[in-house]
């Protein structure tokens, strides 16, 4: 899988041949065929792969939210830890996010049904934890819905341009930088 996803990131899923994997893994076709149906086969196993271990990361990240916080600060701790496993996570799998991200081709509707399923739970557990917060005095003045819509969107805006296409790696500076806007807003007031 690993010359693969190397092939793939280079050339794209489209582009990319069993005859170019083969290579770059210094296997045979016949090798390949014995693992793989098709390069489709392949290639939604390695982006099922990637979902999964994102449902499994969201999933430990919201039973850390859904902790009952003592106070606004253990709310908030709790909130940049859950960014900095998402980010971690973009951050360990850089290189199949790229290709993942790059397009989700809809070689089967697994990948379409997945993705709508995965965004529409995220952002309703992510309206439930919203609504837990204002108790500690966080996202007052902020629908539940469109906080969680917003969130979604900075983080995966964040492990887009930062961790995958800039590659940075200080995960620690970005959650801070998050969290500064979660708790002051971008005006900073």
């Amino acid at each position: 899988m690993a010359a693969a996803i190397k092939v793939f990131k280079k050339k794209g899923y489209r582009e990319a041949s069993v005859k170019e994997i083969v290579a770059e893994a210094g296997s045979s076709t016949a090798t390949f065929y014995r693992y793989f149906k098709s390069k489709d086969n392949l290639y939604e196993e390695i982006v099922m792969g990637f979902l999964s271990g994102f449902v499994t990361t969201w999933s430990r990240a919201y039973n850390t939210l859904t902790e009952q916080a003592g106070s606004k600060e253990e709310a908030l701790a709790m909130m940049a830890e859950t960014f900095h496993s998402v980010l971690d996570y973009y951050w360990y799998n850089r290189d199949i996010a790229q290709i993942v991200f790059r397009g989700i081709l809809p070689i089967d509707e697994k990948f379409i049904a997945q993705g709508d399923l995965l965004v529409n739970t995220t952002i309703d557990q992510l309206e439930d934890v919203l609504k837990d917060l204002k108790s500690n005095d966080i996202a007052r003045y902020i629908e539940p819905r469109v906080g969680a819509a917003i969130t979604i969107g900075a983080v995966f805006g964040v492990a887009m341009t930062c961790v995958i296409q800039e590659r940075r790696d200080d995960i620690g500076t970005l959650v801070d930088q998050m969290m500064e806007i979660v708790e002051h807003g971008i005006t900073g007031r």
